[in-house]
C-alpha cells in the first residue's frame, strides 16, 4: 500500500514539474547527427538478473559510440556486478534506501551528474518503469535525453521528460523475445545494434585470489568440484532442496566431487534443509562477493541453481550450470549460452522437477 502512495505521489509530482521543462522533440536521423562525445546511462532497478541482461545493450551503445564516455546509474548491488565491465567507463550509484536517510543525498547526486555536463542520457526501461530514472536524466543537465515510453505503464510523462522516445515490444512480441533483446530493442531506433546476447562479469584481482585460494583448499589437485546454490528469493522457484542434496551425492560417489554449497541473505531454510539432507557434508560459502561466485562457478566441472541471480552470473562466465525453473519462461530468462541447461517440467511446477532430469543434465555438461 505504502509503494503504491509513493508511486501516485511520484506521478503527480513529476506531472506537475513538467511544465518546467522544455523539451524540444527530435528524430533518430537528428540525433545521429549530434556530436555524442559523454553518455549517461541509467538502469536503476534492484534485481541482479535484469542487469546483467542489459549487458548486451550496454556493449550495443558502446559500439554505437566508440569514442564516448559512457556512465552507469546503478543501485548499489548492481553496481557490484558491473564493476570492471569493459562497456562503461564510470560508474555512479544511487541508493533510494540512501535517499531516505539523507535527504541531501539527491541534491548532492544531481549536483554531480550536472558537472558532467552530458551530451545524451539513456534511461532502460523494459519491465517496469521508473520515474526516478527519468527525473535523474532530466535533472543531470544532459542536452539530450531518450528512453523507452512510459505509455505501456499507464501514463504519457515521458512524452514531456524525453527528446526522443523509443519504443517497447508489443505484448505478442514479448512472448517470445528473450529479455537480453528485450532491452535492445528501444535502443535499435537510436542506432543500437547487438546480436551477441551473453552477459559479462569480470571478477575483481581480489575476487580471484580468493577463488585460486578456495580450490587450493577444497579441490588440490584440480580435480573438479560443484557449486549448488539451493535457495531463490521466491518460493515458487525453489526445487526441493533435499533433491539437490539428492544429485549431490550421486555426482559425489561417481566422480568424487566436494561440493561449495552456496547461502545468500534469504536462503536459510532452503539452506538448512539442504545440509541436513547432505550425504556429505559441503564446503559453505556464504554471502559471497558477485566476482569470487562467478569465479567459482566459471571453474567449477558443474553448477546447480534454480531460477535466481545466481543463474545470471552462471551465464556472465560462460560457466556450466544447470538451472531448475518453475513457472517462468527459460526461453525468455536463461541466459543464452549453451553451457547454461534449464530443466523445467510441462506443469510449470519446480517441485515437478525430477531427480533424473537434472542428472542427465550435469552429466553431459562434466562429459
Amino acid at each position: 500500500m505504502l509503494k503504491k502512495i509513493e508511486k501516485r505521489g511520484k506521478l503527480f509530482v513529476a506531472r506537475r514539474a513538467s511544465s518546467l521543462f522544455h523539451t524540444r522533440k527530435m528524430t533518430p536521423d537528428e540525433l545521429a547527427e549530434e556530436s555524442i562525445e559523454n553518455i549517461l546511462v541509467i538502469r536503476q532497478h534492484n534485481q541482479m538478473g535484469d542487469m546483467l541482461c542489459a549487458v548486451p545493450a550496454l556493449r550495443g551503445i558502446r559500439d554505437r559510440f566508440p569514442g564516448a564516455r559512457i556512465s552507469l546509474v546503478a543501485a548499489p548491488i548492481n553496481a557490484l556486478v558491473m564493476k570492471g565491465n569493459p562497456y562503461i567507463d564510470e560508474i555512479l550509484t544511487y541508493s533510494k534506501e540512501g535517499q531516505k536517510k539523507d535527504p541531501l543525498t539527491l541534491p548532492r547526486f544531481i549536483r554531480s551528474l550536472r558537472r558532467r555536463k552530458y551530451d545524451l542520457a539513456i534511461v532502460m526501461s523494459t519491465v517496469s518503469f521508473s520515474i526516478t530514472s527519468m527525473l535523474l536524466a532530466t535533472l543531470s543537465g544532459a542536452r539530450i535525453r531518450v528512453g523507452s515510453t512510459s505509455r505501456p505503464f499507464g501514463h504519457d510523462l515521458t512524452s514531456y521528460y524525453y527528446n526522443l522516445e523509443l519504443p517497447l515490444p508489443s505484448k505478442d512480441e514479448l512472448e517470445i523475445m528473450h529479455e537480453a533483446r528485450h532491452n535492445l530493442f528501444p535502443l535499435e531506433e537510436i542506432g543500437v545494434r547487438e546480436d551477441d546476447l551473453r552477459s559479462l562479469i569480470v571478477p575483481t584481482t581480489h575476487d580471484e585470489k580468493d577463488c585460486r585460494n578456495l580450490k587450493d583448499v577444497i579441490d588440490p589437485e584440480r580435480k573438479g568440484y560443484m557449486v549448488i546454490h539451493p535457495g531463490a528469493g521466491k518460493k515458487q522457484n525453489i526445487w526441493p532442496p533435499a533433491r539437490f542434496a539428492e544429485v549431490a551425492a550421486v555426482l559425489t560417489e561417481k566422480y568424487g566431487f566436494p561440493v561449495v554449497a552456496v547461502r545468500g541473505p534469504v536462503d536459510d531454510d532452503a539452506f538448512s534443509t539442504f545440509l541436513d539432507e547432505s550425504s556429505h557434508v559441503p564446503i559453505v560459502l556464504s554471502c559471497p562477493t558477485t566476482g569470487l561466485l562467478a569465479a567459482m562457478m566459471r571453474d567449477a566441472a558443474v553448477s546447480l541453481c534454480n531460477d535466481t541471480g545466481v543463474m545470471h552470473i552462471a551465464g556472465a562466465v560462460g560457466a556450466g550450470c544447470v538451472v531448475v525453473f518453475g513457472p517462468t519462461e527459460p526461453a525468455r530468462w536463461k541466459p543464452v549460452n549453451e553451457e547454461v541447461i534449464a530443466v523445467k517440467a510441462d506443469d510449470g511446477k519446480v517441485s515437478s522437477v525430477k531427480v533424473a532430469e537434472v542428472l542427465v543434465a550435469a552429466e553431459s555438461l562434466i562429459g
